[in-house]
């Protein structure tokens, strides 16, 4: 939802704050992703994968679904107390989604938003044209890739996906369809800079890493909204092979 009237200001100062906390670090880099615990998880933000810098509290956060190894859905509540959100029952993955807002920022800011994310070249010389920068964003993470067909899959929206007859290849799909030639950035701590390739004509990733011990993969979707952008962040954690 986009937030209105005398919510809007104040909301949106608190998200922004939430997105660009650090000003020592690139402004527009933040990262959002799961910490998956035995009895809770917790959504963190940050700079650099996985030394979080914010924990991603219950107010900026639209849902968090989850499915038991059976297929069985629920929702988890934010605890205040221990900063998390508790488990219910133990799940085999949960998708969390963030409140969507709108950004406001220099076209400055805008060029480096987009660049840092691998956003399309034409986009970017727009951005550089235009006297503000607009952008209606959300953030979406999840534990593992979801399943096509399981009851996390959600085809109007983004995610990185596995299919029934390849569990083990990660695609990104949005609106029933393979997202082709993405940029996707993987986020691993044993090397200092992110390792970006694109999608295939499938919405296949192709690593150029095995990551050898917790990653994360993330990338940005984004096309024109109007006179601004509309834009969705998506990561997902890759365990060791």
């Amino acid at each position: 939802m986009i937030l209105t009237c005398g919510t809007k200001v104040v909301m949106l100062k608190k998200l922004i704050a939430l997105f660009f906390i650090s000003t020592t670090a690139p402004a527009m880099a933040h990262l959002t992703w799961i910490e998956a615990g035995e009895q809770s998880l917790g959504l963190s933000t940050g700079h650099n994968f996985p030394a979080k810098e914010i924990t991603v509290k219950g107010e900026y956060v639209q849902t968090i679904r989850c499915t038991t190894v059976v297929g069985e859905l629920f929702e988890l509540g934010f605890d205040a107390q221990s900063i998390r959100y508790v488990y219910p029952k133990k799940p085999a993955n949960c998708v969390a989604q963030l409140k969507t807002t709108l950004i406001e920022l220099t076209p400055a800011q805008g060029v480096q938003h987009f660049s840092e994310n691998k956003v399309s070249k034409t986009l970017i010389d727009q951005v550089r044209a235009k006297q503000k920068f607009e952008e209606v964003y959300f953030k979406l993470a999840q534990i593992k890739p979801v399943l096509v067909g399981d009851p996390l899959y959600n085809k109007d929206i983004a995610q990185f996906v596995s299919k029934p007859d390849d569990p083990k290849t990660i695609y990104v799909y949005k609106n029933g369809e393979p997202v082709p030639n993405l940029p996707v950035g993987l986020e691993y701590p044993e090397t200092p800079i992110t390792l970006w390739s694109n999608t295939d004509a499938e919405g296949k990733v192709k690593l150029i890493l095995q990551p050898t011990s917790k990653a994360l993969l993330r990338t940005l979707i984004t096309e024109q909204n109007g006179t601004g952008y509309k834009s969705q962040f998506l990561s997902v954690i890759l365990e060791p092979q």
